[in-house]
Formats: C-alpha cells, structure tokens, sequence
C-alpha cells in the first residue's frame, strides 16, 4: 500500500470522528433543551409557521400583561364603588329627620356621622394604584380631590363651601332674613274706613321668594294689584272683620328654579296662640295689622327654614358643579344681601375636583387599555361625574349646615334641609343610583377583561403546543439515535487506533 494511501485513510478517519462526534454533540444539546435547534432554518419547511406562531404567543404575552395591570385597576374600583354606594346608604340613613340631637360642639349626632362619611367617601376617591388614580380620569398625577378641610373652608386664599353657603344665604334670606320679600306698613283712612298693607318682591333678581300666586276666602278683603301669573307684589285691603275659619294662602317658588313652592296659610281665629292662625281685634285696622304681623313672621319663618335650605343646596350645587371644566358661579358681592345676579368663581374658588376636566360626552373613554387585537376597554371615572359629586356635595352641605341654634326653627331647617338632601342622594321614581351604574360599566369592562384573558390562556396554549411540535424533539428516537452514535463513534476509535499505530516499518514486515 502506497504511503499517501495510509495517510489519506487516516485524514479520513478523523474527519469521520470529528463529523460523529459533532453529530453526538448536536444531539446531546437537542435532548438538553428539547429543541430541534437554535435557529429557524434547523426547523425545516415550517419554520415561517413557527415564526407566525411565535409572535402570535409574544402579542398575547403583552396583552395578558395590560389585562393583568386592568384587572388590578378594575378590581380595585370594583370595590371602591361598591362602597361609595354603600356609603350612599348610610348616608341617607345618617340624615335623619327625626334625630335633631345638639351636642357640645354646635353640631347635631347625624352631622358628625355624615362627616366621618364624607372623609371616608373622600378618601375612597383619593385611591391610588401603583401611581395611578382611578377616579381622575387620566391626568392625576396626586390626589384628585381636595382634603375634607379644603372643601369645606377653604385654603390659599381660595373660598370653600362654608364661604359660598353664606354668601347665597345672604343673598336669599336678604338683609332682614325674610327671603328679600317687603311688607309695607298699615295703611288707614280715619274711621277707620279700611286699611291696606303691601307684600312685595325686592326687586327684579333670581333670589329669595317669588310670589307665585294668592288666594282668600276672606270676606271684607280685596287682594288687589297685578294679578298675573307671577305676580311681582299684592295688595291686601280691609274694609271690615272677616269671619272666624277663613283663609288666605300665599305661595311662593324657591330658588334657583323657581319650581319647588313652599306655601304660607293663616286662618282667622279668636286670636293667635294656634300656628298659623291671625286674631280677629277689635275692629278692621286690628285685624289687618294682626295679619300683617303674621305674614311677616311666617315669611321670615319660612325663609330661614325651607329658603334657607334650598339656598343652600343651590350654594353647594355652585360650589361642587366642576364636570367637563364648568366653572362655579358665586353671588356678585359684597353687598350680599342685596344682590341681584352671579359672577364667576373661576379665579377665587377652591378646585375640589383637580383631576381630569376636559370636554367629554363619556368620561370612560379617558382610561382604556387593549386587551385583543380590535378590542379595546375603556374604564375611565372622574371623581366630579354627577352621581359621585352627589354623594360627596350631599354629605358636605349637610355637614356644614349651622344648626347651632338648637331653637325649633333651627329643627325645621334641619328638617328640610336632610330631606331635600335625601331626595337627592336617591331621587324620587329611580330605581338605583348613579354610582351603580359607573359601577356596571366598570363591571363590565371587568367582565370584557377576564374573559379575554381566558380566551388568550386557552389560545397560547394551543400556539404553544404547535411550537413544541414543530421545534421539539422525540426524546425515545434521540436517546436511541445518541446511542447509536457513541457506539459508531467507539468503533471508530478502534478502528481508528489501529490505523493510527501503523507505520513504514509494520507495513513492510
């Protein structure tokens, strides 16, 4: 055998080795990772499924990651609404009409009660979640409202709610607390013949009482002047006694709307002990000053108690009314009682509300988040949507409410005031409250979520399995296959160690 014969036998082993030895290598690390290889092109004709597949599991990888920071969203004011709602409850149970009870501190039981519910309510909306503020919308960077003692006093310079409830109270009740009505004095010709008074509207302005309409049953009285619709003033004149059990009512509107009527009624009597009642004197000019006397009384009356509530739910309508960037109008003062329209509260009103206030017909889509190719959840909630700025204004005005007094006139103002704030905290024919239907829509949005998040599990795992398929290995049919290659690679070896030891000298012998 020719020496080149011997040399190229032996090149031709070892490139036999290294290529077994390679080939071992290449299985061993396949049966260590499970894969056919590390590239797509060691994957064979479906590698362009394989890469389909692959950025299909990585798309929903990052949607189950925007569903997993929803859902803790979500979770969180799931449970914040449901107890706003519930708060809501209490709160119309902490407004109890029949539970006038001064305490030490000029405040009754019940107000006490709706301001531990109102830092609670303040907080809730406050939640933060992972630098995030559910309920401002989107543009919170810190607590989207403002700090129990902010709102109701005030801070900076700025006014708060106490500030605005007196100035509309000046403004309604008027210089001398009786709803800016004026009441003439006692007119009488000599004999007395007959004898007038006045009962008229201060002037032309949305504040205090309007007269809406009179009616008498009284004989010997003429109720004269502009008889028309809404009459702006009335004249009310004896020209002799009336009969005992006769009547005159005057009804009067309440601002702003002028809609809600409170209605004053007296009754002629033998004299005035009975409420709402007025004495038959001695002759005409007695008995129309005893009526006079006690309109004006029932006027001031009426304007401290029903006027001065529905003052004050009109001040803190003002006052909390921010959605949608709407600015808060105040009296135009001082003077206050004498005023006669509104101004802007823009530059010199606390902000309550400091989240997001854009111009939106749905505050839901101020927070959103994709969760599937073409489906996209939008749970946004401003904390000054009218359900929730209900529940927060109801609680406020009821808790700065002065009922110090503790006279019955105070009662009666606590009266109507607690059940003209029930009425709006759960209004007359609803069937459920605004706060529970935000919460439905955050229901949901929850519900659109994790049924996604379901549908994404089940799809990655099939995508998963056709990978495994497609890149896996048969864990039997390698291990026999490693096998069979270390004993090819043992006989080699021998085979190999034979040719390697020969030499010149052996082949010659």
């Amino acid at each position: 055998m020719p020496v080149s014969s011997i040399s190229t036998s032996r090149n031709y082993l070892t490139h036999q080795l290294l290529d077994l030895q390679n080939q071992l290598t290449e299985k061993t690390t396949q049966l260590a990772s499970g894969k056919v290889g590390t590239t797509y092109g060691e994957v064979g004709d479906r590698r362009l499924l394989d890469i389909q597949l692959t950025q299909k599991v990585s798309l929903i990888a990052s949607y189950q990651d925007t569903i997993t920071i929803s859902n803790l969203h979500l979770e969180t004011m799931t449970l914040s609404l449901d107890r706003l709602e519930n708060l809501r409850q209490d709160a119309k149970s902490a407004m109890d009409t029949n539970d006038f009870v001064m305490q030490s501190d000029g405040q009754t039981q019940t107000q006490s009660r709706a301001e531990l519910l109102l830092n609670e309510a303040l907080n809730i909306l406050n939640t933060e979640v992972a630098g995030y503020f559910p309920f401002g919308g989107t543009d919170a960077i810190s607590d989207p409202v403002q700090a129990l003692n902010a709102i109701m006093d005030g801070a900076n310079g700025l006014s708060g709610l106490k500030d605005y409830m007196s100035e509309f109270s000046q403004a309604n009740l008027g210089a001398l607390n009786n709803g800016r009505m004026t009441v003439s004095a006692l007119t009488t010709t000599p004999g007395p013949v007959d004898s007038t008074f006045t009962i008229a509207e201060d002037g032309a302005h949305n504040f205090g009482f309007d007269i809406s309409a009179v009616s008498s049953t009284l004989t010997n009285v003429a109720i004269t002047g502009p008889l028309a619709a809404d009459p702006d003033s009335f004249d009310v004149q004896f020209t002799g006694q009336p009969t005992l059990g006769e009547e005159i009512e005057i009804t009067l509107t309440l601002p702003p709307t002028h809609t809600q009527t409170t209605t004053i009624k007296l009754t002629a009597a033998t004299n005035n002990e009975v409420e709402g009642t007025f004495a038959i004197g001695a002759d005409l000019a007695v008995t129309a000053q005893n009526l006079r006397d006690a309109i004006e009384t029932e006027l001031q009356d009426a304007a401290q108690t029903t006027l001065k509530a529905a003052s004050d739910i009109w001040a803190s309508d003002e006052f909390f009314s921010t959605y949608n960037g709407e600015v808060p109008q105040r009296i135009d003062g001082p003077p206050h009682t004498t005023a006669t329209a509104l101004t802007s509260g823009a530059t010199d009103t606390l902000e309550w509300y400091t989240g997001r206030n854009t111009t939106t017909t749905d505050p839901r889509t101020d927070k959103n988040a994709i969760v599937d190719t073409n489906l996209t959840v939008e749970y946004g909630v401003r904390a000054n949507e009218k359900p929730l700025k209900e529940l927060i204004q109801s609680l406020a005005t009821f808790a700065a409410a002065d009922f110090s007094g503790g006279t019955q006139i105070n009662e009666e103002y606590y009266n109507t005031l607690s059940t003209d704030l029930r009425s709006i905290l759960q209004p007359a024919g609803t069937d459920q409250s605004g706060i529970v239907d935000i919460a439905t829509d955050i229901a949901i949005a929850h519900r659109t979520t994790t049924l996604t998040d379901d549908r994404h599990v089940q799809m990655k795992s099939t995508y998963e399995a056709t990978i495994g398929e497609i890149e896996g290995i048969d864990q039997n049919q390698l291990a026999a296959e490693i096998l069979h290659l270390q004993t090819n690679i043992e006989v080699s070896y021998n085979a190999s160690a034979i040719v390697f030891n020969l030499n010149l000298a052996d082949y010659l012998r």
